[in-house]
């Protein structure tokens, strides 16, 4: 009767269950580590396409912000010619017809700086903020929040302003004469003496009053502005070294 041996595993010695173990560890680790430089690289690139997001936002609003600077800076000229009436006499043809016109050209005209935010509103709904790994660029993009934050501040004292400026032509002026053929015909002003609402020395301070709280108002308004303007810049300049993307 033939009778088999079953072979006997080969003991293995604790240097080689620890080189076993080892090679185990740092399979896991060079996974994990593979795992975190994909997931590295792909947060850089998200956080550079938010960037270049704002970069583009950003060129915007210094464009806009211009825009808006020189067309208040125009209505100011406006106003002030507006407010040299204030001392001149009022029963006259000519000073009432540079009432009417300056009123028309520059009362109740505003213009108002809105950021181009799209890129900030994807940034602080979704969270994209994480993917904005350097410190000193996502602290100067809560800086230029705050920037903007200061601009829409100063809006609610010129639109009240505006808007009360607005209500005192309506005390003053009688618009009914852009359409009675006696002062307005098919070839303009008729040379007619214009009329006023009311020729009462206190109402009509009040309503100069009035205007030059527009006039104020809108000075502040321009103030802030061309305050916030350098930011915006430099902002912008900022992003594009640290991303290096270059001027279009």
């Amino acid at each position: 009767m033939e009778v088999h041996h079953h072979p006997h595993p080969e003991k293995k010695s604790i240097k080689e269950y620890l080189l076993e173990g080892l090679m185990i560890f740092l399979a896991v680790m060079m996974g994990f580590i593979a795992e975190n430089i994909r997931e590295s690289i792909s947060d850089n690139e998200k956080g550079k396409e938010y960037v270049m997001g704002l970069v583009q936002n950003l060129k915007d609003d210094t464009t806009y912000i211009s825009q808006v600077l020189d067309e208040n800076n125009g209505k100011l000229s406006r106003l002030n010619k507006l407010m040299m009436l204030s001392h001149e006499d009022l029963s006259k043809p000519e000073v009432r017809k540079d009432l009417y016109q300056f009123s028309g050209n520059a009362i109740g005209y505003y213009s108002v700086f809105k950021s181009n935010d799209a890129t900030m509103q994807q940034l602080k709904n979704s969270g994209g903020l994480r993917f904005i790994r350097k410190d000193h660029v996502a602290d100067s993009i809560a800086k230029y929040l705050i920037q903007l934050e200061a601009i829409y501040s100063s809006e609610a004292v010129y639109l009240t302003a505006t808007n009360t400026a607005i209500n005192a032509t309506h005390e003053v002026l009688d618009y009914s004469v852009h359409y009675d053929t006696a002062y307005y015909n098919s070839r303009g002003f008729t040379g007619k003496s214009l009329p006023l609402l009311t020729s009462d020395p206190n109402k009509l301070k009040i309503f100069f009053n009035k205007v030059d709280f527009e006039l104020g108002a809108t000075r502040m308004y321009v103030m802030n502005l061309e305050r916030r303007k350098p930011f915006m810049i430099s902002l912008l300049n900022f992003l594009r070294r640290e991303y290096n993307l270059e001027k279009e």
